[in-house]
């Protein structure tokens, strides 16, 4: 599970750890990463926390390779990291770009390549996207871009491993309440209410909802259920979206 010390990562390998063991990834915060992991010891699961940056082939082959060593097999890989420059598509360079598709683009693929030999027949796979992936969202350019290929590869995953029995989905969150969230409104009340007000549920998603989803596509009832992307937002992009409110918002 990448990404796993915060937010929607979080919220997800703590779901999951209720049924599996984990290996928690993080890139930087060794203190945030061992209070996850920590408290998911004390829930009984077996944890392994691997430092990682997703950017970087050599660091993702290191960290299957502790898997390997830890575990031996896979059952479940989660892929929630991210990492991008937010600016106007005139202001991303081209080491920008380069550095949000090795994150998102081509460390799925590595990752999931690696999963293939370790993964049981009837193995889950779920990539985490974004509804920028989906339409033009202030600051998002270069990631929403990475987010719609990783979309594509999921399709294509799906179908070359379906022979084994094994899934490949992906689960597209809209607002959800986290950190992230409240450093794309600057720290705006207003902007948070118009989120809320212009979403049909009338409210942000939850960080457990999201791992909730995830979780069911990672169970035997889901087991019919792959190449699909799924959408939770509220209602939002079925409205047509309440984010392009804060497009001069974001870039004031």
């Amino acid at each position: 599970m990448t990404g796993s010390s915060r937010g929607i990562g979080r919220a997800i390998i703590e779901r999951l750890a209720t049924t599996h063991n984990c290996v928690l990834h993080y890139r930087s915060s060794t203190s945030a990463a061992d209070e996850v992991a920590d408290a998911l010891r004390l829930g009984g699961a077996q944890v392994l926390a691997v430092a990682a940056d997703i950017g970087s082939e050599s660091d993702i082959d290191a960290m299957f390779d502790a898997v390997c060593d830890e575990f031996g097999r896979l059952d479940v890989l989660v892929t929630n990291a991210a990492a991008t420059k937010f600016a106007t598509l005139v202001d991303t360079q081209r080491r920008h770009l380069e550095r949000t598709l090795a994150a998102v683009v081509l460390s799925y693929h590595q990752m999931v390549s690696r999963t293939v030999p370790l993964l049981r027949d009837a193995g889950r796979i779920v990539a985490v996207s974004g509804l920028d992936a989906r339409f033009a969202q202030a600051g998002h350019g270069a990631l929403g871009a990475a987010k719609a290929a990783l979309e594509s590869l999921t399709r294509s995953w799906s179908v070359e491993l379906a022979p084994r029995g094994c899934t490949v989905n992906a689960v597209l969150p809209g607002a959800i309440d986290t950190d992230s969230l409240d450093a794309y409104f600057h720290g705006d009340d207003e902007a948070r209410s118009a989120m809320t007000s212009g979403t049909p549920l009338g409210r942000l998603g939850t960080p457990r909802e999201v791992a909730d989803v995830v979780a069911f596509l990672c169970s035997p009832a889901a087991a019919y259920v792959t190449g699909h992307v799924l959408v939770m937002d509220g209602g939002a992009s079925a409205e047509g979206g309440a984010w392009s409110q804060f497009r001069d918002l974001w870039n004031s």
